[in-house]
């Protein structure tokens, strides 16, 4: 019984998979019979054929058989089938799409607006001693725009960057309602404020911020100081005090500009303006808004004297008009910038009483509690290798500033700083204890370290000596704290320019620069990169005068042509040029004439090893008329010394043991052709009658650019690496170039743990060899 039960049991284990899929087909095959057409029956056709979606009048009826050509649902009798062949393909239905249009820049996209644009009606001249120009002076760099609009000769000596406008209109209601129109086509989509002055004005910057920052923007405003127009039942915003419209007021009335001319009836533009606004967009002035109040102050007459300086209404006035000279828009403006720093450091101590208050009751307590009070507290260290090492530093010289020189001379910028630190030390000594120390105080012990959350922290030890001739001895902490990071506004460049890439070739280069080729043919002509290579092969006059019988470059530039052929498309070129010692503005003032000036040069040698990555660096960091690179290489120490043991791998690897950014180097740039020739005439300017006989260094072509008024970018660059190679120091160049080719020579062999691993091994196998 239990052998007859275990055997049923392991039959039905077998065939239960096979009982389930029998059991699921009987099913189908079942319900396949009861809706299948045998009878004549539609099986629930009445009830599929029009299927409802939705409740009461909006559900929408789909139909089996489609929709005729009005969108009405078709019944089987209705349809009528299509048959679709080759001559009579179906018909390709147009979708119209919106193209998606992007935007050059963040801004825009996101509709993010400066916040007031202001307007300076011009009308005293545009000269050097003009208002306009005390004007732009005072507020220029206080405000997002600033335009000037005048109808008045401009002369050519103006300050650059003064943004003017010319019109024609003598008229005060023409010339206003013109700089207005031109507002409005211009600037109408790019600013939440839009604010129009006369050049009699002094326009408190700090003031004009603050007011429209604590405003709201996306109603009609109409901002100034208001007069009532009696018999016209409105109000509107003298000119004299200036006043501010919103961009909604401004898109409202703006495009009716020109109605408002024909139908104005008086000769006073602010007038004009005022009912142009309320009839266009039933507006009218006011002085206050959600509780903040524009300030006007009227200085007919006067002059800026004490009763001035201590009126109240004054202090907190945006705009200061009726001002006749042009002395006391600076006059006002150094009041004002006074009156601003005071109200900023009364504000700074509340906080910082605030702070202390405070501290005592956070979860860290007095602990918690930094100096300066309201500073980051600095950094902490989580392992011994993150410990911030201090730099020791006397009045002549400095410690620990580099590994290579522990010990330098205090010179340059670093003197700059300590002589400011020590006079900031005395000055705020002499402060607490009421000028009780003499001045020229001594430095005992200096010690400074840069923290990255803080700034650069400093520790004095000073001795000083009172006024009754005692010494005494005092340790001050200073702390030059970071400041705000700040957005520079820099041109629009992209990464789809030409690179023209030129390689200086010497006869000690020939092997090194099939390394070059064999690179080149693989980052740039096998990915398409919008590149070209242009070779320099430099023979010396005894190689030059054999050229046509035994070239030295030969086999190089069959390899060369051998590229050009297995790549079409490719731009390799090449140029010979005969020179006893090449130099990079030699070789460029042969390369500038043979191409256009918008080309983009990149200067670079045969031992670089070049990447994508770097390539599109080149592209960014080099601006027209603007900026040129000069990127500092990762140079490759000595492979017969830092692989003595192992092959020599194919790519420089970025690390402390393999080699190191070498500063000293200048022998990779990158720049405009156009660019290169301004700065050419300069520097021909400052060294008249010179030839480039002289030139022989790399340094010269840096210091040819640091001439000019272009950005010089200098940065470390991982992407650019540069195996090793001997470096040559000519005992012709000047004496400071000599002595820096030789300290990169002796620096670029290896690092000095390896170089000391050396000098030990040598020295126990000379021992071995004595034994």
């Amino acid at each position: 019984m239990i052998i007859m039960s275990s055997t049923i049991n392991r039959t039905m284990r077998r065939w239960r998979p096979l009982i389930s899929i029998l059991i699921g087909a009987s099913v189908g095959v079942t319900l396949s019979f009861l809706c299948s057409p045998l009878v004549n029956s539609t099986c629930g056709v009445e009830r599929l054929g029009l299927a409802h979606i939705g409740l009461g009048s909006s559900r929408k009826t789909y139909s089996l058989y489609g929709l005729d050509g009005n969108g009405n649902p078709m019944d089987d009798e209705e349809f009528q089938p299509v048959l679709m062949t080759a001559h009579n393909p179906p018909e390709k239905k147009t979708v119209e799409r919106n193209n998606l249009l992007r935007f050059r820049y963040v801004a825009p996209e996101l509709q993010i607006k400066d916040k007031i644009f202001v307007a300076v009606a011009a009308t005293h001249g545009m000269d050097l001693e003009s208002m306009s120009v005390a004007i732009n002076k005072t507020i220029g760099h206080l405000v997002p725009k600033i335009v000037f609009f005048t109808n008045k000769p401009v002369d050519s000596a103006l300050p650059p960057g003064m943004q003017i406008v010319q019109f024609s209109a003598e008229q005060p209601i023409m010339y206003t309602f013109e700089t207005w129109n031109y507002i409005f086509e211009h600037f109408a989509k790019d600013f939440d404020w839009f604010m129009l002055i006369q050049d009699d004005i002094y326009l408190n910057g700090d003031k004009l911020m603050n007011f429209v920052d604590h405003i709201r923007i996306g109603r009609d405003t109409y901002i100034g100081l208001p007069t009532r127009e009696i018999d016209m039942g409105f109000t509107y915003c003298r000119k004299e005090a200036g006043y501010i419209i919103s961009r909604n007021l401004l898109k409202k009335f703006g495009p009716d500009i020109g109605d408002c001319i024909k139908t104005s009836t008086s000769s006073l533009s602010d007038l004009e303006v005022g009912r142009c606004v309320y009839q266009h967009a039933n507006q009218q002035c006011t002085s206050l808004y959600e509780g903040s109040v524009y300030n006007s102050y009227n200085f007919d007459g006067k002059s800026l004297g004490e009763l001035e300086m201590n009126d109240a209404h004054m202090r907190q006035a945006i705009t200061v008009f009726h001002v006749t000279e042009r002395r006391s828009i600076y006059q006002l403006h150094k009041f004002f910038s006074e009156v601003a720093i005071n109200e900023t450091e009364l504000e700074i101590e509340k906080i910082k009483n605030e702070i202390e208050k405070v501290v005592p009751y956070t979860p860290a307590g007095e602990d918690g509690w930094t100096w300066p009070t309201g500073t980051n507290e600095p950094f902490k260290p989580t392992t011994r290798f993150d410990v911030i090492g201090w730099q020791y530093f006397t009045t002549t010289h400095i410690y620990g500033h580099s590994e290579i020189n522990p010990k330098t001379q205090l010179v340059g910028p670093d003197k700059q700083d300590i002589d400011e630190i020590l006079g900031t030390a005395m000055s705020k000594l002499n402060s607490d204890y009421s000028d009780t120390f003499s001045s020229g105080g001594r430095l005992v012990n200096g010690y400074r370290r840069f923290d990255p959350t803080r700034g650069m922290e400093y520790t004095l030890d000073l001795q000083l000596q009172t006024i009754d001739k005692q010494t005494v001895q005092k340790r001050v902490q200073l702390l030059r704290p970071l400041g705000p990071a700040e957005i520079i506004n820099m041109p629009y460049v992209t990464e789809y320019n030409q690179v023209t890439i030129i390689v200086p070739v010497t006869i000690n280069d020939r092997e090194q620069l099939k390394v070059f080729l064999e690179s080149y043919a693989s980052v740039c002509l096998e990915t398409h990169d919008n590149s070209a290579l242009m070779l320099i092969f430099i023979y010396t006059p005894a190689e030059a005068r054999v050229m046509a019988q035994d070239d030295i470059y030969s086999n190089i530039k069959q390899l060369v042509s051998h590229y050009v052929r297995k790549y079409a498309g490719s731009r390799i070129s090449w140029i010979s040029v005969k020179t006893t010692i090449p130099s990079p503005i030699a070789i460029m003032d042969v390369i500038s004439a043979k191409h256009p000036p918008e080309t983009l040069f990149f200067l670079s040698t045969v031992n670089a090893e070049l990447s994508q990555e770097y390539l599109n660096r080149v592209r960014m960091n080099s601006i027209l008329g603007y900026q040129v690179f000069f990127p500092i290489p990762f140079s490759q120490y000595d492979t017969t010394i830092i692989y003595k043991d192992t092959p020599n791998p194919e790519k420089i690897e970025v690390s402390k043991n393999v080699g190191r950014f070498e500063n000293l180097l200048y022998e990779h740039a990158s720049f405009y052709n156009s660019d290169f020739v301004n700065a050419r005439q300069i520097w021909d300017e400052k060294h008249p009658g010179s030839s480039t006989d002289h030139i022989q260094s790399d340094t010269d072509l840096f210091e040819m650019f640091l001439a000019t008024k272009l950005h010089v970018f200098r940065a470390v660059d991982p992407a650019l690496k540069e195996r090793y190679h001997e470096r040559v120091c000519q005992p012709t160049l000047r004496e400071d170039h000599y002595q820096r080719c030789l300290e990169s020579r002796a620096d670029g062999l290896a690092s000095r743990q390896q170089l000391a691993m050396l000098v030990f091994a040598q020295g126990e196998k000379e021992k071995v060899e004595q034994l």
